[in-house]
């Protein structure tokens, strides 16, 4: 089978870049011939790719440009997908699906919608379109999680098309490491939806508290927009025990090195940053943002579910785990609960059986309702 993912840039340093790049190295070992189109960048991924998955790159400008040259890059996709014979297209996000639809349309290929947001997040100003478009062409849409899929079939008569697979964790299970290594952990792009200044203000009052622990310390990795906007706050708030770590390419040895993970995102699709901490053990505390927080986390049980954006709730929830060594460790020893779902092998399992079946659905009707 010759198959191939549609996506905005491979050379992102994103969480939805590995996701693609993990997938796409499983079913390449499969026995699946595997490409990448990128629309943008230069066609080097950040994240490692056998040597048997093909990138090819577009070299196309930013998602800002005219609907003529938009016309333009759908024309190149259709004409790849024409001269290398893929069987199924996949979509990295439902806005790329609209590319699909002169292939799709003339039955040049299977198709499929990967959406990487939550059903009421609308990540650009016409994603609302293509999540229609992708719900009435598309042969499949693949969403991240239950809720999510519950989301899709209250909304959508025809939602059979629909079906949930998870993302893969990239790393292995460990035993927690990090219960006296005084450090709270967060990591992900630094933008508005990640709600790092949230985070500030919920920190402000636990590093303000005369009751905590000085040794405590909160490092936050990535590299993004908002960089500039934080460091003001920080410097702002007088803070001394927060630090902007910048981006890093270790980021399992980082988890491993600390004793609580926090997520503090407006919005989120699938946490796949906060599967992987819990893979190491980490007890792991998060605003209940909709949708994937509460797939993962068991509040209570391997960590605690804050109320959306409050701030204060957030730095209570922190400080209970701060000051209670033994409740850190007892979280840590149930945070591999539930994690099996989302072994590498199972999902990919999952991905195998809905391409193959695809690709022997001969009598499938055409015509999309």
């Amino acid at each position: 089978m010759n198959v191939c993912f549609l996506i905005a840039d491979i050379s992102g340093g994103g969480g939805t870049e590995r996701v693609t790049c993990m997938i796409a190295n499983g079913l390449s070992r499969r026995g699946m011939q595997v490409g990448i189109i990128s629309c943008r960048g230069s066609g080097n991924s950040s994240y490692e790719l056998d040597a048997s998955v093909r990138i090819y790159a577009l070299h196309g400008e930013n998602s800002r440009v005219s609907p003529l040259r938009r016309a333009a890059q759908a024309a190149k996709i259709w004409n790849l997908i024409r001269r290398r014979r893929f069987d199924i297209v996949i979509a990295v996000d439902l806005y790329l699906y609209l590319y699909l639809l002169p292939a799709q349309m003339t039955g040049l290929c299977k198709c499929i919608a990967w959406e990487h947001f939550n059903f009421y997040i609308e990540s650009m100003k016409f994603s609302s379109v293509a999540r229609n478009t992708a719900m009435k062409w598309a042969d499949k849409v693949i969403v991240l999680g239950k809720r999510d899929l519950g989301n899709y079939r209250r909304h959508y008569p025809n939602s059979a098309k629909v079906v949930c697979i998870y993302n893969p964790a990239a790393f292995s299970n460990t035993e927690y490491r990090g219960a006296d290594s005084f450090r709270v952990m967060a990591a992900g792009r630094l933008s508005a939806q990640k709600g790092f200044d949230l985070l500030i203000e919920a920190w402000k009052i636990i590093e303000h508290d005369p009751e905590t622990d000085v040794r405590w310390r909160l490092d936050i990795y990535g590299e993004g927009e908002e960089e500039a906007n934080l460091n003001k706050k920080i410097e702002e708030y007088g803070l001394k025990r927060i630090h902007l770590m910048g981006y890093t390419n270790d980021l399992e040895r980082e988890l491993e090195k600390s004793s609580v993970f926090v997520l503090s995102s407006r919005y989120e699709g699938f946490v796949l940053v906060l599967l992987e901490a819990q893979s190491k053990g980490l007890p792991c505390v998060s605003f209940k943002c909709r949708e994937g927080p509460e797939e993962i986390i068991d509040d209570g049980v391997n960590g605690f579910l804050a109320e959306k954006e409050n701030t204060g709730d957030l730095a209570k929830k922190l400080t209970r785990l701060m000051k209670d060594r033994s409740l850190r460790v007892r979280f840590g020893e149930h945070a591999h609960k539930d994690l099996k779902r989302f072994e590498a092998e199972s999902v990919l399992d999952s991905w195998e059986e809905l391409l193959y079946g695809l690709r022997e659905c001969k009598n499938e009707n055409t015509e999309k309702r």
